[in-house]
């Protein structure tokens, strides 16, 4: 049950942050959550990026670590 509702929060988040995401013709995606730490996959023109790093590690990481405090670490998958 704990799991479903931190998987809602998640998929809240993103369908927020992904409107900044595909202003910039990019996307993400929900892989997985396991032992409190999400997966995503970068898709569209973020995955060749140059700045996809900071982005996603500044920007969308943060992000969600501060707004999702059981999510302990989010991995991407390019």
């Amino acid at each position: 049950m704990l799991k479903k509702n931190v998987e809602q929060k998640i998929h809240d988040l993103l369908a927020t942050l992904r409107i900044y995401i595909n202003a910039d013709g990019g996307d993400v995606e929900f892989v997985s959550y396991k032992n409190k730490v999400l997966t995503l996959r970068i898709l569209g023109q973020c995955a060749s990026c140059p700045f996809v790093g900071n982005t996603f590690d500044e920007g969308v990481k943060l992000t969600i670590l501060n707004e999702i405090k059981e999510v302990k670490d989010v991995k991407f998958i390019y």
